[in-house]
């Protein structure tokens, strides 16, 4: 059995990416630094994906944009991870090294 989950890149802005984090098994999956909701939205509801989790490496704007525009547009709460010490607004859950961080029911993830 070969690696469930894939990363996928959605262009963003007129020069980066957001990426997203698939898990091929559920359908689920998580977004990290969604510095814009738009593009997100558009791809998971074209791949009928859900998304259950949100991951912020920091607190910049071409980061976070997007974070509370996903949150309002979903039905289920989304936690969402970053750096302890960047806890911005958006943070829900603080993340600091040696954490661990179930993103999908089968795999557990080390920080």
């Amino acid at each position: 059995m070969g690696n469930p989950y894939r990363v996928q890149a959605i262009p963003a802005f007129n020069d980066n990416y957001i990426w997203l984090i698939v898990d091929a098994n559920s359908n689920q999956c998580v977004v990290v630094d969604p510095g814009d909701a738009a593009p997100v939205i558009s791809y998971i509801t074209k791949h009928q994906l859900t998304l259950t989790g949100i991951l912020i490496t920091h607190h910049h704007r071409d980061h976070v944009g997007g974070v509370v525009e996903l949150l309002q547009q979903s039905q289920l709460p989304i936690p969402v991870y970053g750096p302890e010490k960047e806890a911005t607004h958006v943070v829900t859950q603080p993340l600091k090294d040696g954490d661990s961080v179930n993103l999908f029911s089968s795999t557990t993830f080390h920080i």
